[in-house]
């Protein structure tokens, strides 16, 4: 293993700001590379974690011999933001993610960003961690845009349940995703719950699908479990379900759980009075992508994502 110092940015009040790479050889110099991003959120803890574990499954758990091609996995981009538990770039509230590919003469973020894209650039295929801007507890998926680089295929070798085709906007075209994609990389987004607490078991999930995909594209000799045929979504094949009134959010049903037209999924209960005034009723036949997490809900908020069966 060599750790790689990606950029430095000094500081008059504090330690600098140092992003640093863990870089894995392979064995054949013909192998397809990858590269892993992780946090680059204040608030992106399940992606911190995912990425610092898989430093750690490759530094300590798997023998040399069985990585073929290089890995080199970043952690964490934006350590300030993490240290207080701040969204985005602390100093001027912007984006890291919305920078690329950047500029070096920019703001701040953009030559942060500038400095990553340079050491990212290359690589056969990329790995997004990213966590969901929406409150919302989820499965973790792929989201891939409709840019016409995105390698669908590739994609349901993760072996995720869903895969979220989205047609892209015009603020996407500032994205690592596409960038690097339009600059040659592979690259998929691994979409987070966006609890910020630490899920081991959906961590492992997230882990097991990166590593069952380096296996399947020849990066790595490491076989595990098949996962999922996964199925490809778009919004036309996702109903959203909004809340009718305020008040304290029940679920009735976790992402993952297979629902009926007209079940009973959620209620929501007065914050004062104590008795249910609205019931969730599935609106089809169908899955349960996500909920909202917080447990007071706002009338008209999404409450509920269902992918539609049949």
């Amino acid at each position: 293993m060599e750790k790689i110092e990606i950029l430095r940015i000094e500081s008059l009040s504090r330690d600098p700001l140092v992003v640093e790479g863990y870089l894995f050889k392979g064995t054949n110099p013909n192998a397809p590379k990858i590269a892993i991003v992780g946090a680059m959120e204040g608030e992106s803890i399940l992606p911190l974690y995912c990425a610092s574990t898989l430093v750690d499954f490759f530094k300590n758990k798997l023998e040399k011999e069985k990585l073929k091609g290089d890995v080199l996995i970043i952690p964490s981009i934006n350590h300030y933001a993490l240290n207080i538990s701040k969204r985005f770039w602390p100093l001027d509230n912007t984006d890291i993610n919305m920078m690329f590919p950047g500029y070096e003469l920019g703001e701040t973020t953009q030559r942060i960003a500038k400095k990553v894209f340079d050491a990212l650039n290359g690589y056969d295929y990329g790995v997004i961690l990213e966590r969901r801007p929406d409150p919302a507890t989820c499965l973790p998926y792929i989201k891939l845009y409709k840019s016409g680089y995105e390698d669908l295929l590739a994609a349901k070798k993760f072996g995720f349940k869903l895969i979220h085709h989205r047609t892209m906007k015009s603020i996407d075209t500032v994205t690592l995703q596409y960038n690097w994609q339009l600059w040659g990389t592979k690259a998929f987004s691994i979409m987070c719950p966006s609890d910020n607490q630490v899920d081991k078991k959906v961590a492992s999930q997230i882990n097991q699908a990166i590593i069952r995909f380096m296996d399947k594209s020849k990066i790595l000799n490491y076989h595990i479990f098949n996962g999922y045929e996964s199925t490809v979504m778009d919004r036309n094949t996702i109903s959203v379900v909004k809340s009718a009134k305020s008040g304290i959010f029940i679920s009735k049903e976790l992402p993952g759980n297979y629902v009926s037209k007209d079940q009973v999924i959620g209620e929501i209960v007065h914050s004062l009075e104590g008795n249910v005034i609205h019931q969730f009723l599935a609106p089809c036949n169908g899955m349960v992508t996500c909920f909202y997490s917080n447990s007071l809900i706002f009338e008209h908020a999404v409450a509920f994502r269902i992918a539609k069966i049949g």
